[in-house]
């Protein structure tokens, strides 16, 4: 194992150096083979799987290897001899497992130190979004969820210590896969392999527990999920299910497997381990949105990041259907990595629900669990409903998303240069940050020290302004806003005495918010927003690379 570790270091070093070059290292893309490792389960379970890796294998120099006992060793042997002959210097292993301590994948990876091919290890299909979303699709299908107990079935154990592992892990995947679709109580078993050493003995070990989990009177739904025993229709580990079946439950009718994700889990992890052109970099631009000329107004400011990335817009409050729109055409421009870019005043502005849609909530170290609109500074009366139970994106782009503008130095000195443009005796002039603001106070005060760091880096931006103050207009809540345009009129006022004037900038990501409405009456100068900027054209390109790194740091968590 200690060679296999070093192993898979120097292969990581190898790959990792960036989640994309520039073209001339594009062909660095021949140099990777592929081989997906499966346990052994009979042929119709095969086939499945060969099927399935036979639509990612197309125009990839890839190897398909089903591990069984030690002649698998040979088996890889000359399986990695080919990627070899074929130009491969080094290995993407896709492990076809539901769980990283599968018996049979701990083989596999012993196997594997063996090798003289420089090997990568990707995560086993059960620790990705994907695996809880094919589960997910075939628990969408069982009636009357709220009274129902729902038992999921896995495969794969060998005797009680790697069943008490797997189960863990099933466990993970069920809890994960039902939520937000109301279940009344979820457990996952795990039988030993068929082949394991006490085979009857284990398989009425295997019934028992099954009985255990189906509460006498309880409507039960047992739901098959496994990569498992099937050799055909009947020698199936379904069919042992059902001839164990209790009374009181029921084994979900049949319907697509895991088997129909493993084509866009296996491209997916090759492009997170790939070393991408700029050009397979795809960028999602996901802002509020306005009308006509807000919306191009955004678009302008972005258009030269298009001669690098191909671009996606997206104006929304991170609808779901459109996002997938943008990702869907992202693929059909040859993109294979996205970068979300959330263009919003707030860090966590739809930041969950984003990052549940591309599976980041699983994958990635952020809780999980949708936030409200209204809770990230949004009035309710923008009706977002929540995705919680939608389905994720599926998709063998490797996604990540990046955004919030706060206090960040690029946006200061672009609001700088608003009140630098406007400017004709800065030691008489006061500037004056306006802000969206939020309807509770607590939102509403970090809106408020997001200005103030504004202001502050304003202040140290080397123009000697007599003042810099700020405040929120809270918009969008008219039993909010009253004593703050007042506020906002007192501070234009105090600022035009003694023959001074006020500048007033808004604090948005474009153009301007409400002050002409609400500053009628007073003289003042009136700035605009972020975009369109140079600066921010440079604050997106900041976050297409964070988003990159997230990518980089995902990869590298193996």
């Amino acid at each position: 194992m200690q060679l296999l570790r070093r192993r898979v270091w120097i292969a990581t070093i190898g790959l990792a150096v960036g989640l994309w070059a520039p073209a001339a290292n594009s062909t660095r893309a021949a140099e990777t083979g592929f081989v997906a490792l499966a346990a052994d389960r009979g042929f119709q379970g095969n086939e499945e799987i060969r099927d399935a890796f036979d639509a990612f294998a197309a125009g990839r120099n890839a190897e398909l290897v089903f591990v069984t006992d030690a002649r698998t060793q040979d088996t890889l042997d000359r399986a990695l001899g080919r990627l070899s002959q074929r130009g491969a210097t080094r290995a993407l292993v896709l492990p076809v497992f539901m769980s990283a301590s599968d018996p049979q994948w701990q083989r596999a990876k012993e196997y594997l130190a063996k090798q003289s091919l420089p090997v990568e290890l990707a995560r086993p299909f059960g620790e990705t979004y994907l695996a809880v979303e094919a589960l997910a699709e075939r628990l969408r299908a069982v009636r009357d969820p709220g009274k129902t107990k729902l038992v999921v079935a896995g495969l794969g154990a060998d005797g009680p210590e790697a069943r008490k592992l797997l189960a863990r892990d099933w466990q993970r995947i069920a809890d994960l896969a039902a939520q937000s679709l109301g279940f009344w109580r979820i457990q996952a078993v795990v039988w030993d392999d068929g082949k394991a050493p006490d085979r009857e003995a284990k398989r009425a070990e295997a019934r028992r527990a099954l009985a255990q989990a189906v509460p006498g009177g309880d409507r039960t739904v047992v739901v098959p999920f496994h990569f498992g025993r099937r050799l055909d229709g009947m020698m199936a580990y379904e069919a042992d299910l059902k001839r164990a079946l209790p009374p009181g439950a029921e084994i979900l009718a049949p319907g697509p497997g895991p088997e129909s994700w493993l084509a866009t889990w296996m491209a997916r992890e090759a492009n997170l381990h790939s070393t991408l052109d700029p050009r397979e970099v795809g960028v999602i631009l996901l802002a509020h949105g306005s009308d006509y000329h807000w919306n191009e107004t955004m678009r302008e400011a972005v258009r030269p990041l298009e001669a690098r990335h191909p671009v996606e817009y997206v104006f929304s409050m991170a609808d779901q259907a459109l996002l997938e729109r943008a990702v869907r055409r992202l693929e059909k421009r040859g993109a294979r990595a996205a970068i979300i870019v959330r263009v919003f005043g707030l860090v966590s502005t739809f930041r969950d629900e984003v990052e549940r849609m591309i599976g980041a909530d699983i994958e990635g170290s952020s809780a999980a669990g949708a936030r409200s609109h209204a809770a990230d500074g949004h009035a309710p009366g923008h009706d977002h409903a929540s995705s919680a139970a939608l389905p994720r994106i599926r998709s063998a782009l490797a996604m990540a998303t990046a955004g919030g503008l706060e206090a960040d130095s690029l946006f200061a000195a672009a609001l700088l240069d608003r009140a630098r443009t406007l400017s004709r005796d800065p030691a008489r002039e006061t500037v004056i940050l306006t802000g969206h603001g939020a309807g509770t106070e607590a939102k509403n005060e970090q809106w408020l020290g997001i200005l103030d760091r504004l202001g502050e880096q304003i202040k140290a931006g080397g123009v000697p302004f007599r003042d810099v103050r700020y405040a929120t207009w809270r918009e969008d809540w008219p039993d909010k806003r009253g004593p703050w345009i007042a506020k906002v009129r007192s501070m234009v006022m105090e600022a035009g005495r003694d023959g001074g004037r006020a500048l007033v900038i808004p604090a948005r990501t474009n153009g301007r918010g409400p002050e002409q409405a609400f500053l009628e009456g007073l003289t003042f100068d009136l700035g605009e927003g972020f975009a369109p900027h140079p600066l921010f054209l440079r604050w997106v390109e900041a976050q297409v690379e964070a988003g990159t790194s997230v990518l980089r740091e995902t990869r590298s968590a193996r």
